[in-house]
């Protein structure tokens, strides 16, 4: 028998290899540690502005026909969506090309004509759905424009922009118009221009045109650009070239040096990351005031700042939370990493998603869209369904948000994160502006790993708010979205992916639109509230605490009823007279003779629209809408609105 070999000494680590082992540990801990989210609700740190409720779209080629994309019966029905999120949550929609909506003509007697008519009901159907334009002036009415190194040219232009300005404020008024963010035309380095000429010399002259017919119609419009990405010299020439000579060129009309610049307007994307669209924004505005640093002080607008380039490129991301958290994800990282950091230096004023597309076959959620569309062409007419994404949804959440930001803080294992991890949250409250008003407070927590879904993750998160103050019938209610119970795309691939599907089958799709709502609870009257939450990758946590108003609320406007198809229709309204964001839901009511009004069944929800599809396909006759409120308070009800379904042809 041999004998066994002596044991090796055991020995001690070196401090080096146990530290080394140490922080290979740490991630992996930190990532199984619940996450600590505290809010301070009597702690207001600065005003929160609502810079991100835009949204856009191009109309497809030909663009000399974008009349028939931006006036079609779809995007009518996709901007009274967008125009539906609560409380004015989106409120602009920059659009390409809206100068091909106006035609031009020349006449021996009358010289350069115009037709407005397109154009006017486009801006007639964004107003009817309480949004403004993004007016970027491009396009060439008639192919009339083609080269502004022609000085007539240039003249000709700078008399279109003033007419058209002129016609509007008449049209509208000046207080609506001076709201509009008029653009130069969209990302002049791609030299999109369709059959116009474009040289630097000639997107100068075109440039003071733009400038000067507007102030010719009003000082008080407001004019930027380029819109584009601004890639380092030399590249992206005509971008910085303008900025040039914004900042110390001569005016073609006044020869004065220097242009006024209300605003730049630059385009970055994310690739898939959230964080690397805010450090390209920094990264541009640094090379900016370091060559012009007479627009320090300008504002700056990232209104193409999407997650991914692309629109019609199908991501499975696109269609569901994972989108929407993204989205909220990007917003606070703007919020508390740029516009809350004073070493910033940048005065960041508008974050747009491009994002107000329609969807199209066989990918109705999956593209870059608020909505997805269903072309629904088994019925006797083909008609069009849209259903609200949860990024639209999110738009609602985000609506939720008042103007001061309360101080809160995210941290995991006694280590403070800032806004680049996976939770993150916005917080903010609203101060009693007289005695009829009341106060309240925001908390949004989000948890998202940017693109990434996991089917089988969540974080878990603790929810400490204190320092709310007393108040009268003081409730809170919880909003919550995952793609468990709030993705009607989830719920299209668990009916089989129908191409089109049955009035049963969208009542399934849209009985998922909306997030998981609390009923109104009694706030803790020590002013501290503790919620314990399993928060699944990716998902949406809204926590809305009100003191109750003196008033129920206010009176809902504007109700419109469109149809859909046979038995089905959309109702949409305003909510601009409210008074109060602490709504839990509209009741809906319906008569068929206009006399009698009874209830329509549905789920509670804040969203200005309701597609109403009965079983009975009943819907001629008279509606009419009210707000409730937490307290169980109902409004008056809007003016009843008719509806009569025309005849089977």
């Amino acid at each position: 028998m041999r004998a066994l070999a002596p044991a090796p000494a055991v020995r001690p680590p070196k401090p080096g290899a146990l530290l080394l082992a140490l922080l290979v540990a740490l991630p992996a801990v930190l990532a199984e540690a619940p996450h600590l989210v505290r809010v301070d609700a009597a702690r207001a740190l600065r005003p929160l502005r609502p810079f991100w409720r835009s949204t856009g779209f191009c109309p497809p080629l030909p663009h000399s026909r974008a009349d028939q994309f931006d006036l079609s019966w779809d995007q009518q029905l996709n901007l009274a969506y967008v125009g539906a999120v609560p409380h004015g949550g989106i409120e602009q929609v920059r659009t390409h090309w809206l100068l091909e909506l106006v035609t031009a003509s020349r006449s021996a007697g009358q010289g350069l004509s115009y037709n407005f008519t397109h154009l006017d009901g486009y801006l007639d159907l964004l107003r009817e759905n309480q949004l403004l334009p993004g007016f970027e002036l491009m396009g060439s009415p008639s192919g009339h424009f083609t080269d502004f190194e022609d000085k007539g040219q240039v003249f000709e232009w700078k008399e279109l922009v003033s007419l058209l300005a002129r016609r509007y404020i008449g049209r509208y008024g000046l207080e609506q118009v001076s709201k509009w963010n008029f653009e130069t035309w969209n990302e002049p380095d791609h030299k999109d221009f369709d059959n116009v000429s474009m040289t630097l010399q000639g997107f100068f002259n075109y440039y003071d045109a733009c400038s000067e017919g507007l102030r010719a119609a009003s000082p008080a419009l407001r004019l930027g650009g380029p819109g584009d990405a601004f890639h380092p010299p030399p590249r992206s020439p005509l971008s910085w070239g303008l900025l040039a000579h914004c900042h110390h060129g001569a005016n073609f009309f006044t020869g004065e040096l220097g242009v006024r610049l209300d605003y730049i307007a630059l385009h970055r994307k994310g690739a898939g990351s959230s964080i690397s669209i805010l450090e390209q924004e920094k990264e541009v505005v640094q090379q900016i005031q370091q060559r012009f640093p007479k627009f320090a002080d300008t504002p700056v607008y990232n209104d193409e700042a999407d997650p991914l380039v692309g629109w019609a490129l199908p991501q499975p991301w696109r269609a569901d939370v994972t989108y929407a958290a993204l989205v909220v994800k990007v917003i606070a990282q703007h919020q508390d990493l740029l516009v809350a950091n004073g070493s910033a230096s940048v005065r960041y004023a508008l974050l747009s998603n491009d994002n107000a597309f329609l969807s199209y076959h066989p990918h109705p959620f999956s593209q870059r869209t608020l909505t997805a569309r269903f072309q629904v062409n088994n019925t006797r007419p083909p008609h069009v369904q849209l259903l609200r994404k949860p990024v639209l949804t999110a738009m609602g959440l985000l609506a939720l948000l008042d103007g001061e930001q309360l101080w809160a803080e995210v941290s995991q294992a006694g280590a403070v994160l800032d806004a680049n991890h996976t939770v993150g949250v916005l917080a903010s409250a609203h101060r009693p502006a007289g005695p009829a008003d009341a106060w309240r407070a925001t908390v949004l927590v989000y948890a998202s790993e940017d693109t990434r879904a996991h089917a089988n993750r969540s974080a878990a998160v603790t929810l400490r708010l204190h320092g709310v103050p007393p108040g009268p019938g003081l409730v809170y209610v919880t909003l919550y979205l995952d793609n468990r119970r709030c993705s009607p795309h989830g719920e299209w691939q668990r009916l089989g992916q129908p191409v089109f599907p049955s009035p049963e089958q969208f009542r399934r799709l849209r009985g998922a639109e909306d997030p998981v709502a609390t009923a109104p609870r009694p706030f803790p009257a020590d002013g501290r509230l503790t919620l314990h939450r399993e928060l699944p990758l990716p998902s949406l946590l809204l926590v809305h605490v009100c003191a109750r108003p003196e008033e129920p609320p206010g009176q809902v406007t504007r109700l419109r009823a469109l149809p859909l198809t046979r038995g089905q229709l959309l109702l949409v309204w305003s909510d601009e007279r409210m008074g109060s964001k602490c709504l839990w839901t509209y009741e809906v009511q319906f008569s068929p003779d206009g006399q009698v009004f009874a209830p329509v069944t549905r789920k509670p929800s804040t969203f200005n629209l309701f597609v109403f599809s009965p079983d009975t396909a009943i819907v001629s006759g008279s509606y009419r809408v009210r707000a409730v409120d937490y307290w169980a308070r109902p409004g008056p009800f809007s003016n009843p609105v008719q509806y009569l379904e025309a005849s089977a042809p």
